[in-house]
């Protein structure tokens, strides 16, 4: 399965949206990722095994958590789109194409 890393941080080590963009680049996700603010996206795809190949996966804010946004195809070829807290790891939501 081909994986896109994607992470990290601000330089003062605290994730806050007020100084982040709704898609934090990779340098900032990979702060937050070394100094323990957020889950890796291993750690992450190891708790939640999706069953199916990881197309796409993004850093963002949704409505003030910062959130792994998965795009997956599960093993009958239906396309996810799957939301997970980058702090917690808990998996908040996943959207299917109803194709």
């Amino acid at each position: 399965m081909n994986i896109r890393w994607l992470f990290l941080a601000l330089a003062v080590g605290k994730i806050n949206p007020v100084f982040a963009g709704k898609h934090p680049d990779q340098t900032q996700i990979r702060a937050w990722v070394e100094q323990g603010e957020i889950l890796s996206l291993e750690a992450i795809l190891q708790r939640h095994p999706l069953g199916g190949e990881l197309l796409d996966a993004e850093v963002e804010w949704e409505d003030s958590v910062l959130v792994y946004e998965l795009k997956w195809l599960d093993s009958h070829g239906q396309r996810h789109e799957t939301y997970i807290d980058a702090r917690s790891g808990v998996w908040l939501e996943d959207e299917r194409d109803d194709d």
